[in-house]
């Protein structure tokens, strides 16, 4: 008689579901929780590199090899950057720009290395690290483009010119500048 009261009180099963049920719940937050940061710190590796310091210049008038309405942003210190990982995102006070795919081969941008909208940029001139098959973007040297004219710039306009990493999306350098003649 002992044996079958054994199999019938049912007093004991509850405490040991319960206990069950969160031991599972546990191991399943506690999975999701580690799999939410080993994602999180794979994009760590991705290393931003440091620009110090750019300046700038826009010149609205004739400029030398380019023309009028050019641009330039020249890296002053830090790490250098390869071409490769550029991008230019030029904001004027209507109309917004992007250089991308970077190096080019020659100095002329394709339609595949501009997100320009409004045909802010000047298709047939670029220079400096990002033309002619790219170079590294260090100190001293300088990334030139041109605006096109025709009314998109007047002088004492303000631009500002953004060099962005395209690996990690972070701005390396951010210059405002004023048009000058």
């Amino acid at each position: 008689m002992a044996g079958r009261n054994l199999y019938c009180d049912r007093r004991g099963v509850s405490p040991v579901i319960g206990v069950v049920l969160m031991l599972s719940i546990t191991v399943l937050l506690a999975g999701t929780v580690g799999g939410v940061v080993l994602t999180a710190s794979s994009d760590l590796n991705q290393r931003t590199p440091v620009v110090a310091r750019s300046t700038g210049q826009f010149v609205t008038g004739p400029s030398g090899g380019c023309g009028a309405n050019t641009v330039a942003v020249r890296h002053a210190g830090g790490d250098p950057v390869p071409a490769d990982e550029l991008e230019v995102a030029v904001a004027l006070p209507d109309s917004d720009a992007r250089i991308v795919n970077l190096p080019v081969s020659g100095t002329a941008l394709s339609a595949s290395n501009t997100d320009d909208p409004d045909n802010v940029v000047y298709d047939y001139c670029v220079g400096g690290v990002i033309a002619n098959g790219g170079q590294r973007w260090s100190a001293g040297r300088a990334i030139t483009f041109q605006l096109n004219a025709g009314g998109t710039v007047e002088p004492s306009d303000t631009i500002e010119v953004r060099v962005v990493h395209a690996p990690s999306n972070s701005v390396l350098a951010a210059v405002e500048l004023t048009a000058r003649r």
